[in-house]
């Protein structure tokens, strides 16, 4: 993996949802990555992110995984310098931490929690997926048509860990369970179908997503981009949608009338 760049991605569809096995899309953003690097002379982010790794090998040698990987290969490379120079904003929601075979998707659940090992094989293969009945395709690039798709920074630090666990707990209650199993996510899978096929019935569906989001996952968004996802709803000319797990980091804005731009001038927007 020497000189390797390992591209942020993107979740488009499919966040929670895809922890009970609704479909999801996922694609490489290729502004942001980060590659691994070895020096015997290490900065101050070096050493915080060579620390972070002997962390991570402390962890896997706990896991029944030695058959698997070579640790005293990686504890070498770890005692030479290594570490991860990523230009990826840390708690955003486009990071990733393992890959996506099992062993790998069971190293990512050190970060936060649960993993469907879904987020870092995008990173791993640099190609979009689709994700259904726990199996992955890799796709052409996705065509955005007549629209265009932002990621849009909340300038507040996000944990994907403290996200799940608000979700897990909601999950506990009947009313939000029949909700998000027999209807959410029929509505996720939906975007994504329409998306794929490039049909107009993409419109609705994401509004509707969008607007059964801030109904039922307002935990998920931060207080002042409350006001931004409204408007968006009430003008019907821009749809926002959580990008991961939510509560920081980005959020996915789906532009139809090209008119955001002026309105969120206090925001950094980067198109998909």
């Amino acid at each position: 993996m020497d000189n390797k760049k390992f591209y942020s991605k993107v979740l488009l569809f499919g966040e929670y949802g895809v922890l009970s096995n609704s479909n999801a899309l996922s694609i490489p953003f290729e502004k942001f990555y980060g590659y691994l690097n070895k020096s015997d002379f290490l900065n101050k982010e070096g050493k915080i992110s060579n620390s972070n790794i002997l962390q991570l090998y402390e962890f896997m040698t706990d896991l029944d995984i030695k058959d698997k990987i070579d640790f005293n290969f990686f504890k070498n490379d770890i005692d030479k310098g290594l570490h991860f120079v990523s230009s990826i904003p840390i708690a955003s929601g486009l990071g990733s931490s393992g890959a996506l075979i099992n062993l790998l998707s069971i190293i990512e659940s050190k970060f936060h929690g649960e993993s469907s090992g879904l987020d870092p094989s995008v990173s791993l293969f640099n190609s979009p997926i689709f994700y259904s009945n726990k199996q992955i395709k890799l796709i052409d690039k996705i065509q955005f048509k007549n629209f265009t798709v932002y990621i849009m920074d909340s300038k507040i630090n996000s944990s994907t860990k403290k996200m799940i666990e608000v979700f897990q707990n909601k999950m506990n209650e009947s009313e939000f369970r029949y909700f998000f199993d027999n209807k959410y996510i029929i509505n996720t899978n939906e975007c994504i179908e329409y998306l794929l096929n490039g049909s107009d019935l993409f419109r609705n569906s994401i509004k509707q997503l969008s607007e059964s989001t801030l109904n039922n996952f307002k935990e998920m968004i931060p207080n002042q981009l409350i006001n931004i996802w409204e408007n968006g709803l009430k003008s019907d000319s821009y749809y926002m949608k959580l990008c991961g797990s939510g509560g920081g980091g980005f959020f996915l804005l789906f532009d139809f009338n090209d008119q955001i731009n002026s309105g969120l001038s206090d925001f950094n927007l980067y198109q998909i």
